[in-house]
C-alpha cells in the first residue's frame, strides 16, 4: 500500500515573520516579486582587508589601524528573526548611506530573507533606498570579510567565527540584540558611533586566543584486527567506512570549548589524559570540556570550572560528572600539548565531540584528540610524536603580550579573534552584571 497523495499546498510562514518573507506558491518563482534589495556574488569583491593590531604600555587592548582602507563588511544575524531583520536593515541602510564605498556581505540564508522584501513590505522597515548585497559560498565569503558585525547574542558571534575555523578571524563588531552575553559590549543604539570609530582606526579591540583542536583517526589495519577478534563483521564495515571517510588529522578552532561527551549512550565514557607526552590519568565521566579564557563562562562553568580573564594565558580542563570527586577542574598552561585518547575499556562503540556548541564526527576507541593553544605549543622531546598537523607548532613567538608598548601583530595570519571593545573594564562589568558575581543569598523583602 503506497503513501497517501496529498494535493500540493502553498508555502505558510509564520504570522509574526510574514511582513518579512511573502507567502507564495512553491511552484512561483521569486523574480515575480521584484524587491529593494539586489543581490550579488561576492567573489567579485576585491581580496580581504588584514588590519593591523597595535598594543600600547597604557592599554590591555589593542589598536585596531586600517593601513589600507576598509571595503567590505560581513554582517551575521539570527536567520527569520523579525527583530534583527529590521537591525540588520537599518545597519545596512546606515552604511550604504553614509559609507557608500564599503560593500555589505551576507549568508545565503539571510540574502534569501533579503530578497523576500517585496515593495510593499518594504514601506514597514527603515529602508531609504534600493541597495545591493552581495553573497555565496562560506569559502568565497572568507577570502572577502575585513569585518565582521554580530547582530544578536553570544551563539550569533560563535557561528559567525566558526566559518573562519581553519585560518584567521577579522575583527569582530558584536551589538546585543535583547540577549545578554559576554561577547556584546555594544547596545545596538549606539551603532552609528560604534562603526565609525571602527572604520576611522580609533577602535581598540580585546585580544581573545583559541584552541587548536587535531583529531587523528585510529590506523585501518588497528581497526581491522581489532574488529576480527570481536568477530563482528557489522562493526568491521563501520569502523573502516568511519576511518575512510575522516582518515586525515583535521584541525579545528575553538573560540570558546571542545567537549567531548556520552551522547545519548547510557554508560559513562573512560578517557586517557596526556599532559605533555606524559600520562596523566584516566577518567571515568560523562565527559571532558577544553575550555579557553573566554569559554570559561560557558560549559565549563556550568561543569564547575573556574572563571579566568580573557588575557590570561591558558587552558582550562574540566571534567563533566566524573566519577571520582577528586578530579577537579584543571588550569593549564598556554603552551600545553594535551592529548585525549578514548580508552579501549570503553564501554560505548563512540562519544560524541563539539566545537563550539557545533556537532563534529563521531570518536570512536584509538582515536586520539589533541589540544593545544593556536598560538602553538612548546613540544617535550621524547618517543611519543605528534600528528603531523602540529610538528610545526611549537613556538610562541608571535604571542601578543598586552601592555607591550608600539608591538603590533603580523599583518599576514594574526592569531587569535580581536573582538572590539568599549573599554578596559567590560569584562568585569559583565561578570557583576550577566554573572552577579558574588551575590548575597538574602531573599526579598514583601
Amino acid at each position: 500500500m503506497g503513501p497517501p497523495t496529498t494535493t500540493p499546498q502553498p508555502r505558510h510562514f509564520s504570522t509574526a515573520n510574514r511582513h518579512l518573507r511573502p507567502v507564495f506558491p512553491s511552484d512561483t518563482p521569486k523574480s515575480h516579486f521584484p524587491g529593494p534589495v539586489a543581490v550579488k556574488p561576492c567573489a567579485s569583491l576585491s581580496a580581504r582587508t588584514i588590519p593591523e593590531y597595535v598594543g600600547s604600555a597604557h592599554s590591555k587592548l589593542q589598536n585596531v589601524v586600517w593601513r589600507s582602507p576598509l571595503q567590505n563588511i560581513y554582517v551575521v544575524k539570527k536567520p527569520w528573526n523579525e527583530t534583527t531583520m529590521n537591525a540588520m536593515v537599518e545597519f545596512i541602510d546606515f552604511i550604504h548611506t553614509e559609507y557608500p564605498s564599503l560593500n555589505v556581505i551576507v549568508s545565503q540564508d539571510v540574502a534569501e530573507e533579503l530578497e523576500a522584501i517585496t515593495p510593499e513590505t518594504a514601506s514597514q522597515l527603515p529602508l531609504r533606498s534600493k541597495y545591493s548585497v552581495y553573497t555565496g559560498p562560506v569559502s568565497d565569503i572568507i577570502g572577502k570579510t575585513d569585518l565582521i558585525v554580530s547582530l544578536g547574542g553570544d551563539g550569533t558571534t560563535l557561528r559567525a567565527v566558526s566559518a573562519f575555523s581553519n585560518g584567521s578571524v577579522p575583527p569582530v563588531l558584536c551589538y546585543a540584540m535583547g540577549t545578554l552575553g559576554f561577547l556584546l559590549p555594544f547596545d545596538f543604539s549606539t551603532f552609528t558611533h560604534s562603526f565609525r570609530t571602527v572604520f576611522d582606526s580609533r577602535a581598540k579591540a580585546i585580544h581573545r586566543t583559541r584552541l587548536e583542536c587535531h583529531v587523528v583517526r585510529k590506523d585501518p589495519a588497528e581497526i581491522q584486527s581489532a574488529s576480527r577478534q570481536r568477530e563482528k563483521a557489522e562493526i568491521v564495515q563501520y569502523e573502516l567506512a568511519h576511518y575512510k571517510q575522516h582518515h586525515d588529522a583535521t584541525m579545528l578552532y575553538a573560540m570558546n570549548d571542545i567537549s567531548l561527551h556520552r551522547g545519548s549512550q547510557p554508560g559513562l565514557i573512560k578517557l586517557d589524559i596526556y599532559i605533555d607526552s606524559e600520562y596523566f590519568t584516566t577518567t571515568t565521566a560523562d565527559g571532558l570540556v577544553f575550555a579557553t579564557p573566554t569559554g570559561s563562562t560557558a560549559y565549563s562553568l556550568s561543569a564547575g570550572g573556574p572563571i579566568a580573564h580573557p588575557l590570561v594565558p591558558c587552558i582550562l580542563l574540566t571534567p563533566i560528572c566524573p566519577q571520582s570527586l577528586s578530579f577537579r577542574p584543571l588550569v593549564l598552561p598556554a603552551t600545553s600539548h594535551i592529548m585525549i585518547q578514548l580508552s579501549s575499556g570503553n564501554r560505548n562503540e563512540s562519544i560524541k565531540m563539539t566545537i563550539d556548541g557545533i556537532p563534529q564526527p563521531d570518536l570512536r576507541p584509538g582515536d586520539e584528540i589533541h589540544v593545544v593553544n593556536e598560538n602553538g605549543t612548546i613540544y617535550i622531546p621524547g618517543n611519543y610524536q605528534p600528528p603531523k598537523t602540529l610538528r610545526s607548532r611549537q613556538s610562541f613567538d608571535d604571542y601578543i603580550e598586552p601592555g607591550y608598548s608600539g608591538r603590533s601583530t603580523s599583518a599576514e595570519q594574526p592569531n587569535g579573534i580581536f573582538c572590539i571593545a568599549k573599554d578596559e573594564n567590560d569584562w568585569t562589568v559583565g561578570i557583576n552584571e550577566l554573572l552577579g558575581f558574588n551575590s548575597s543569598f538574602k531573599g526579598q523583602k514583601r
